[in-house]
């Protein structure tokens, strides 16, 4: 989300379910390979794929192709290696069932640790208040543990954030990590412009605290486990809205080939050093900047390097920009063999702004999503948090449109975590 608004069918017969490469863990460690398919979810980074998208980019980017997995990958070990492999799969299958057809997972950010009025309370949401069940999709952001704070920006322990994420796995859950990172350069926050990105390139002076502070987080996602000892999958969100300028990753503060070396860098270091193949990477530039394909794949770092296309959007109550950007998603994600998602969406400015309809979530995102036969083969939608009435992106108990958004969790082609059980079985 901008600084502005963070203050504080036949489509499925044409994509088909085939077999998968199943990057995890490196083949070292769970041994064996998988068969290589259209959609490529969690799938071994393929060389001969990034040399056919690099004409795709902007800026030419030089960094070299993907490692092969057997040969660099790391052992994790301490884990419950076959649990794991199927928290994996279930993951990846979820997504491709959920892209492959019109329903869609809704997803909170901080659903869990708190909500408009309330703030910890054990096994609380908004939604859940108002639904019955709370979201499939739960997103967390980690910035913060670079630092080694005890919380993150918003306030959530990072112990009781690891509790809401088994939690949220143990129900069935999709969990997803963002990461606002402090800058770098000048230790301001995420929006701090300071030029940062090409000092923490591979070579350059502040290469080695970038990595350490990789390792904080590394750390953190690694201490995750179920209740088998498995590694909980994450899907992982870095340096998103790349497209516009308002953090120090983005836009005019550096260029295309520095970017795209980033996030390479950033998946291969906890890849392959780490060997954290339990991961998946979403892309998702902001959906202000997307207005056609080539649009979308600007600094795209290559399909060996992203598993989940996503694309953040904020809008009023005319939701053609919402249809526009996830039309664009789910076209560019297809023809790459990867699923399509909004990572954030929200009302402008939250559900409170002036002029923004109480029904919103009915009228500004389920119809139109309906609508558009492309834009519904998203996988999942994650609305922002619910820090405050001032500052909310999903309804509350006393939210002016809140039997609105009652209608909107019962309907079929919204997926909630009790639907999301039965879709995983």
């Amino acid at each position: 989300m901008t600084a502005q608004g963070r203050q504080v069918g036949d489509g499925a017969a044409r994509r088909g379910a085939a077999c998968l490469a199943l990057f995890f863990l490196g083949a070292n460690v769970l041994g064996g390979s998988a068969c290589l398919a259209p959609r490529a979810v969690g799938g071994t980074p393929d060389a001969a794929n990034l040399q056919e998208t690099q004409p795709l980019v902007a800026e030419a980017a030089t960094d070299s192709a993907a490692k092969p997995v057997a040969a660099v990958a790391a052992p994790l070990l301490g884990h419950n290696v076959r649990e794991t492999r199927a928290a994996h799969e279930r993951l990846r299958r979820t997504l491709i069932e959920l892209a492959d057809s019109p329903r869609f997972a809704l997803g909170h950010q901080d659903t869990t640790a708190y909500g408009v009025g309330w703030f910890g309370d054990t096994d609380r949401s908004d939604v859940k208040s108002l639904c019955g069940t709370h979201v499939a999709v739960y997103g967390w952001d980690v910035f913060g543990l670079e630092k080694d704070a005890t919380k993150n920006g918003d306030g959530v322990d990072f112990e009781h954030m690891r509790r809401l994420i088994a939690d949220a796995h143990r129900r069935g859950g999709i969990n997803t990590i963002s990461w606002h990172l402090d800058n770098p350069v000048s230790g301001g926050n995420a929006w701090d412009q300071t030029r940062a990105v090409h000092a923490i390139l591979p070579g350059q002076p502040l290469n080695a605290r970038y990595k350490g502070q990789l390792d904080r987080v590394a750390n953190f996602l690694q201490s995750l486990r179920g209740d088998a000892g498995e590694l909980i999958p994450i899907i992982f969100r870095p340096f998103h809205e790349h497209t516009g300028s308002w953090f120090w990753w983005g836009g005019s503060h550096t260029n295309a080939n520095d970017y795209i070396t980033l996030w390479r860098h950033t998946v291969d270091y906890l890849r392959y050093e780490r060997g954290m193949g339990h991961l998946l990477f979403a892309f998702s530039p902001g959906g202000g900047e997307v207005h056609t394909d080539a649009d979308y794949l600007y600094r795209y770092p290559g399909d060996g390097y992203v598993d989940v296309f996503g694309v953040d959007q904020y809008y009023g109550n005319d939701a053609s920009s919402l249809v526009r950007v996830a039309e664009v998603v789910v076209r560019v994600a297809e023809a790459r063999g990867k699923v399509a998602a909004i990572t954030e969406f929200g009302a402008r400015d939250g559900l409170n702004a002036a002029g923004i309809d109480p029904d919103w979530m009915l009228h500004s995102v389920l119809a139109p999503l309906k609508k558009s036969r492309v834009a519904s083969r998203i996988a999942y939608a994650l609305a922002w948090r619910n820090a405050s009435a001032e500052h909310c992106f999903l309804p509350y108990p006393d939210y002016a449109g809140a039997s609105a958004f009652k209608a909107f969790c019962t309907d079929e082609q919204v997926v909630l975590g009790d639907d999301l059980l039965s879709l995983e079985q």
